[in-house]
């Protein structure tokens, strides 16, 4: 990953919609395909401290990149934690955990 963070607003809650995207695949080095998604549901710096790996993955994001996504923006100073659960959602970890016991039964 290059680093370009420079021209980019000091502050992530300044960031662009655009400005968002270009951190995901230029410093994240996430798919465009990916970081498209981000652009198709206007997620803006404001928004993007607030996010969650549920909410990632909600729209669409690979799990890989969400990983990717959570480490990076947790650097950042934001982020809902990929493992908090975030007003009536469900982080992967919990859905799992009650999702394997009636695996079992079947």
């Amino acid at each position: 990953m290059t680093s370009n963070m420079a021209a980019l607003p000091p502050d992530a809650k300044g960031w662009s919609v655009e400005d968002v995207k270009k951190w995901a695949v230029e410093e994240v080095g996430i798919d465009v395909e990916d970081a498209d998604k981000l652009v198709r549901q206007k997620i803006n710096g404001k928004h993007w401290l607030k996010m969650t790996e549920a909410r990632l993955l909600s729209i669409g994001i690979s799990l890989a990149a969400a990983v990717d996504l959570m480490e990076a923006i947790e650097g950042l100073g934001g982020g809902g934690g990929s493992s908090a659960a975030v007003a009536g959602e469900v982080d992967l970890a919990s859905a799992l955990r009650v999702s394997l016991p009636e695996m079992r039964q079947v």
